[in-house]
């Protein structure tokens, strides 16, 4: 059954949580069999572990892997791993959220540029053109109205518009992050699972107990392998916690070593964050990397797997083509300029989109992938 014949088929059907101190909240379950034409004698007799007079042979549900029953349960197939073609992803557009004088004021803290915030009307008009952009591309985008004001735990909430920032969906499901970066991004995960929620996209983990990790804002090498670094945004339990699950789905993590910083970003010039911010898988066997930003040895490991590396110049590094989203194998959507960038990508026969989206480097440093939570790629095996 096709992924459009199953979302078509689908009912959805109201039901509501009552809390105990009087609030109502309005749900709905996507259920897989509409009513008016549901058999359950007819269903039962299509099921593997269904006798007539008999028990259910429930060893056969021990044997189902879930990955199999996930697009009849939770409605789609979700996983956005490896690079094939991108068909959902989950967005946020910018609100009085992110442009607060007292962003600007401590820049450092919250990792801004030193330059003021942001111009929110030129920030929310080059959000929309990037999603329209993806839309036209043949990406379902599913969008976020965040909460105005957003006030966490530790003050104001940053950076609801960077949806890599909401998890990471693989396989079936979601890890949801444990933030390093900084604590004012902490109470976004509550939204973010909330959204998640309501699109009927089951949560596998979240990084608990001293783990720290922010996988979403990670890379991948193919669909059987991720890869991931320490630097600010993650510690050595989150990455073991991080590995636990996607070992179980059958996949290989890569930890890769990027520097953060301590007293200074310099400007943004000491270290880096995320695995975004310095590798973009732009094709099979072909890989966009900053060099300057992670150690040899993970150089030295995507030689050993035959990969060709193409360099961004130290002097293009901020115009953050690394930060683009890969539409399909060979085609990419990426943050306007790099002209060495984009001369060397179309020589090794990758077609390259480019947006503007310069203000969101002013109030978060962040580009289109730190935008985008991908929900659902085409895999390999189906």
């Amino acid at each position: 059954m096709s992924v459009e014949a199953s979302r078509e088929q689908r009912e959805l059907v109201p039901f509501r949580v009552r809390t105990a101190d009087g609030r109502t909240v309005e749900l709905d379950y996507s259920s897989p069999r509409p009513a008016d034409s549901h058999d359950e004698l007819a269903v039962l007799e299509s099921l593997p572990w269904f006798e007539p007079g008999k028990p259910l042979r429930n060893y056969m549900l021990h044997e189902t892997d879930f990955y199999d029953e996930v697009e009849q349960v939770w409605g789609r197939r979700w996983g956005g791993e490896g690079i094939g073609t991108l068909r959902e992803v989950l967005v946020s557009r910018p609100t009085e959220n992110e442009v607060r004088p007292e962003y600007a004021q401590e820049w450092q803290y919250y990792y801004s540029s030193a330059a003021g915030n942001a111009d929110l009307g030129r920030l929310q008009a080059q959000f929309d053109a990037y999603y329209a952009t993806l839309e036209e591309h043949g990406v379902r985008v599913n969008y976020i109205e965040p909460p105005v004001p957003a006030i966490g735990a530790y003050g104001y909430i940053k950076n609801l518009v960077t949806l890599a920032g909401g998890g990471l969906v693989v396989r079936g499901g979601a890890i949801l992050h444990r933030y390093g970066l900084g604590s004012w991004q902490k109470g976004r995960e509550v939204i973010w699972e909330k959204v998640l929620a309501a699109l009927q996209v089951p949560v596998y983990l979240t990084i608990h107990g001293k783990g720290v990790c922010e996988p979403g804002a990670g890379r991948w090498l193919d669909s059987k392998t991720f890869v991931f670094n320490e630097s600010v945004v993650a510690n050595e339990e989150g990455l073991r916690q991080l590995e636990f699950v996607l070992s179980n789905l059958g996949i290989e993590l890569i930890v890769c070593h990027s520097p953060g910083w301590y007293d200074s970003t310099g400007h943004g010039n000491i270290g880096t964050s995320h695995m975004d911010m310095v590798m973009l898988t732009v094709d099979h066997g072909k890989v966009l990397l900053a060099p300057h930003l992670v150690n040899y040895g993970f150089v030295r490991e995507l030689v050993r797997r035959g990969y060709e590396i193409i360099e961004v110049p130290v002097e293009e590094y901020w115009d953050l083509a690394l930060n683009g989203v890969t539409l399909a194998p060979g085609k990419v959507v990426m943050n306007a300029g790099s002209p060495t960038v984009v001369k060397a990508l179309e020589k090794h026969d990758v077609e390259v989109i480019q947006v503007d989206f310069s203000e969101s480097h002013t109030f978060a440093i962040a580009g289109l992938h730190c935008a985008t939570l991908e929900l659902v790629r085409d895999q390999e095996d189906g």
